[in-house]
This record gives C-alpha cells, sequence and structure tokens, in this order.
C-alpha cells in the first residue's frame, strides 16, 4: 500500500527525475572542462602564438637570479620559486611565509616578471601571494584548469563540489556495470537504424561501455585530488595519529631540517638545471629554492613526466656545492609503494604521462565519458514522452551540454580580443560568462522547439570556426611562421578548432533536418481523425 496518493506520487516522481537530471548535468560540467583542461597548457601556447622561447628554464638565469636577490630583503630570501608563464615570461617569487588580511596562511613576498630571452625585469611586484596581479599571458589556461578544478568556487567549497562530481562518476560506472549484463557483446553492438530511439540507445551503450574502465580511473583519481587535502588527510591525523597534525605531517613528509643560517656562496643554478634536463630527458616545469644565500640551501626542480616513468619527479640539489641528493619522494622520506602509487594520480588523471600523445587520447575519452553523459540523459527524457515537464529538459540538456564549451570558446574570444588592451584576465571571466548567458537566453527563446540540439550545435561550431580566424585578426602568427618557429601545437589547436567547428555545423543541418520531419510526421498523425 503506497503511503502517499497518486497525486504527491507524481510529483515526488518529478522531483526525483529533476534532481536526477541536474546531476547528470552537474556531473558533465565537471567532465567536459576536465577534457578541456587536458590541454591547458597547449591551450596557453595558443592564445598568445606561442612561447618566446622554446626552454625558458634553460635560459642563463643564475646571474639574474643572483643579482635581483640583492634587491630585495633578507627574509624574502627564505624560498624563490621560478616558472614560466604561456609565453616564456619568467616569474620570480621571493617570499617567507605569513598570514594575509583574511587570517589564511599565504606566501608573501617580491616577484618579478622577466621577459623572455633578455631577462629584463618587465614588472616588480610586491605583497601576499594571493593579493598579486594575475598573470596576464597565462590567462586564459588558468581559468580553465580552475574552472575544472574547483569551478571557480571558494575553498573549499569549490573542491568538495568537484568530489561530489567525482562520487557521482563512480556510482555511474558501478551500476553501468551491474546494468551491462552482456557487457562483452555491448563492447561491439552495432547501432540499429530501424528508429531513432534504439540507434541512439545502442550508441549510448557502445560509449558507455568502453567508457567504462575510463571513467573509473577519472572518477577515483578525481576524487582523490578533491578529498584528500580538505578532508582525507585530516581523516588521517585523527585515526592514526590521534589528532595530531603536526607529528602526521613529520611521517609523511618529514620532520623539518634545523637549518644553519650561516652565509654561503651559491653554486651555479645552470649547471644544475642542464644536468637535471640531461637526467631526466626533460626541461623543469619550475624550481624553487629554499634559504637562497645559506649553507643549507636546497633547489627542488620538478619535472613532468618523460617516456621513461609515468610520474612526475622533483630532483634535489645542494646550492652551496651543487651536488645531487638524489630524488624526492611525494609522499614519505623515502621511496615506497604508496609514494609511488599517490604520484601515478595527478599523471592519470591529467593523461601528461606520455606528452601530447597520452593527452590527445585522454582528451578522445573524455569527450566519450561527456557524451555517454549527455545521451544517457537525452534517452531518459525521450522515454517519457508525457512528463510535464518533458519540454523544459529537452531544452535545458542541450543549454548545459552545449551552453558550457559555447562559454569556453566566449572565454578565448573573449581573451583574444582583450590581450592586445592589456586586460585579458577580466576579459577572459566575462567571456565565460557571457556566452553561458548567450547559452540560457537561447533556451529561453527555444523553449516551444523541445528539442533546440541543431541551434545550439550550430553556434558552437560558428564560434569554435571564429576562434583561429580571430586569433590572426589579433596579431596573431600565421601557420607558416608558427611551424619556423617551432609552435606545431598552435596549428595542431587551430585545425582541431576548425574540424570540431565544422563538423558541429554539418551535424547541425543534418539534426535540424531530422528535426523538422519529425515534427511533420507528429503533425500528420495529429490530424489523422481517430476511427
Amino acid at each position: 500500500m503506497s503511503l502517499v496518493n497518486q497525486a504527491t506520487s507524481k510529483r515526488l516522481l518529478a522531483v526525483h527525475g529533476w534532481s536526477g537530471v541536474l546531476l547528470g548535468l552537474f556531473l558533465y560540467v565537471v567532465v567536459i572542462t576536465g577534457t578541456v583542461a587536458v590541454l591547458s597548457q597547449e591551450i596557453g601556447a595558443w592564445s598568445i602564438s606561442g612561447a618566446k622561447t622554446q626552454a625558458p628554464l634553460s635560459q642563463p638565469l643564475d646571474a639574474r637570479i643572483r643579482q635581483l636577490a640583492q634587491t630585495v630583503e633578507p627574509k624574502y630570501r627564505e624560498d624563490i620559486t621560478i616558472y614560466p608563464n604561456a609565453s616564456g615570461t619568467m616569474l620570480v617569487f621571493f617570499h617567507t611565509h605569513g598570514v594575509n588580511s583574511a587570517g589564511r596562511p599565504d606566501d608573501v613576498g617580491v616577484r618579478f616578471l622577466l621577459e623572455p630571452g633578455t631577462l629584463k625585469v618587465a614588472a616588480r611586484d610586491e605583497g601576499y601571494g594571493s593579493e598579486l596581479p594575475e598573470d596576464r599571458d597565462s590567462a586564459l589556461d588558468y581559468f580553465i584548469s580552475i574552472l575544472h578544478i574547483s569551478l571557480h568556487a571558494p575553498d573549499p567549497v569549490g573542491l568538495y563540489l568537484t568530489a561530489l562530481a567525482g562520487f557521482v562518476m563512480l556510482f555511474a560506472v558501478i551500476s553501468g556495470i551491474i546494468l551491462h549484463r552482456h557487457l562483452i557483446k555491448d563492447l561491439f553492438v552495432a547501432p540499429r537504424l530501424s528508429s531513432r530511439l534504439l540507434n541512439r540507445r545502442d550508441r549510448h551503450i557502445l560509449a558507455g561501455s568502453w567508457s567504462l574502465p575510463f571513467g573509473f580511473l577519472l572518477a577515483f583519481t578525481g576524487t582523490f585530488f578533491s578529498f584528500a587535502g580538505a578532508i582525507g588527510l585530516p581523516i588521517v591525523a585523527m585515526v592514526a595519529f590521534g589528532g595530531d597534525q603536526e607529528k602526521m605531517t613529520e611521517t609523511l613528509v618529514g620532520a623539518p631540517e634545523t637549518v644553519s643560517e650561516r652565509p654561503a656562496d651559491m653554486a651555479n643554478l645552470d649547471s644544475m638545471i642542464a644536468r637535471s634536463v640531461a637526467r631526466t630527458g626533460t626541461q623543469p616545469s619550475f624550481v624553487s629554492i629554499a634559504h637562497w644565500g645559506t649553507a643549507d640551501s636546497r633547489a627542488y626542480l620538478y619535472h613532468l613526466p618523460s617516456g621513461r616513468a609515468v610520474e612526475a619527479s622533483t630532483h634535489v640539489y645542494d646550492m652551496a656545492s651543487g651536488r645531487y641528493h638524489g630524488v624526492k619522494p611525494d609522499l614519505g622520506t623515502r621511496p615506497s609503494f604508496g609514494s609511488t602509487v599517490y604520484a601515478w594520480m595527478g599523471p592519470l588523471h591529467f593523461g601528461h604521462f606520455a606528452g601530447l600523445l597520452s593527452k590527445l587520447i585522454w582528451v578522445s575519452l573524455g569527450l566519450a565519458a561527456s557524451y555517454v553523459t549527455l545521451t544517457g540523459l537525452r534517452l531518459w527524457v525521450e522515454r517519457r514522452p508525457d512528463m510535464p515537464s518533458g519540454r523544459v529538459l529537452g531544452v535545458a540538456i542541450p543549454m548545459v551540454g552545449y551552453g558550457v564549451p559555447i562559454g569556453l570558446t566566449g572565454a578565448a574570444l573573449g581573451f583574444l580580443l582583450n590581450y592586445p588592451a592589456g586586460d585579458p584576465v577580466s576579459g577572459t571571466a566575462f567571456g565565460f560568462v557571457w556566452g553561458c548567458a548567450f547559452a540560457v537566453l537561447l533556451a529561453g527563446v527555444l523553449i516551444r522547439r523541445g528539442d533546440a540540439s541543431a541551434v545550439f550545435m550550430a553556434v558552437l561550431g560558428l564560434a569554435m570556426v571564429a576562434l583561429p580566424l580571430v586569433r590572426l585578426a589579433t596579431g596573431g602568427q600565421g601557420w607558416p611562421d608558427l611551424v619556423g618557429a617551432g609552435h606545431a601545437v598552435v596549428v595542431m589547436i587551430d585545425l582541431m578548432l576548425l574540424a570540431c567547428g565544422v563538423f558541429a555545423l554539418h551535424r547541425s543541418r543534418r539534426g535540424d533536418a531530422i528535426g523538422r520531419s519529425a515534427r511533420g510526421e507528429g503533425q500528420a498523425s495529429a490530424a489523422v481523425p481517430a476511427e
């Protein structure tokens, strides 16, 4: 016997359906932004038509760092962080540790921006790290990365939200394994052409079956990243260390070493970088120097994975003698199985363990996972034609499905149009907001249409085709110059945008024709009188 009447049951069912669709759309947002974020480094290079130097950390930095160190207060020499942005400009941050105006721990010091090639000081800013001006050259790739990591929500709310998406994806993968009673058969199912609904269902099953292992990998590693620092480590401290977080930190990272304040001459940093490049076969992503000018100063050179290993590596050098100290484990004080597994999390989530090739594979798999999420939601709606909210959901799903990519293209357009004027940071954010707002307004106009996918796809296609043209129109280099300068990755992104844009336009025309045919059939059947 039901505990509620029929009307209440229908309302509860509608709420249940809506909540499931909204959660599914939220998962899609995290997955599609993560798919784009895999290529964030390449997108950053594309946005400024390639870096001005191919190996920024192999420039003669040693003499410049020594000169800059003499211009800052001694307390700011406690730590130095050195890394390049998308254009090859070097960011050198001399800092110590403090508490900012919001009462949160923050690095405070002096940051220099050095022009690529000449290493002349382009800008000097002093203050807390979170309050320094944002890097204009990396505005687009940074915006995309943070959009995926935390949805630009305040800490730790953003991390909790993306972790929730990870749990939803884990549930979807596990339930998918249970529902695929003939998993091996489903891997090779041929989409049927007898029915549009059956064809969509078969394509969903096919893509979903192949995406299950990748979906589990993404969900597990993504949930780990979101929850490890905010919740995981405090729980470990409570359970294993009786709430003593300091003892836990000493166990996981090592006790702080006693640092000698005795002054000492620093060894040549350029030599250490050259040896590290020869040892790993890759350029370092950034360099960190602790306690500059003292006998116990150390340099930490971080390298992304190369073909020789899946995990990234941090190589330690003695700054006083130049002697190599070995590889610093990501977890613990000595190499271990746990440290290796922990080090694998990043490369397996972001797909950069084998360079550009693995990134492109991860992008393809991410697009497949996004496709499975959207088609699953659409199938759920299409199989319930009598649902009162069906028409609204029929527009809401493509609004989010295509609206987020439209917003991302808007962010890219905002960056390109505002970069020459000197304010690409705000331009990127406003471009994304305007792109998403346009998608919402378009959905409101098309609410009576029922299925608005073709229109959204056409808008997305036009925006993607426009991006390479806008890049050229705003001062970007042409393809021959880019290839000659070794910036083939910029040409690759241009070609990807053009190919995807043309494909979207073609699909929009085909989808619109199918939609008109379906609406015509529906009107014809409605006009036939019942016998």
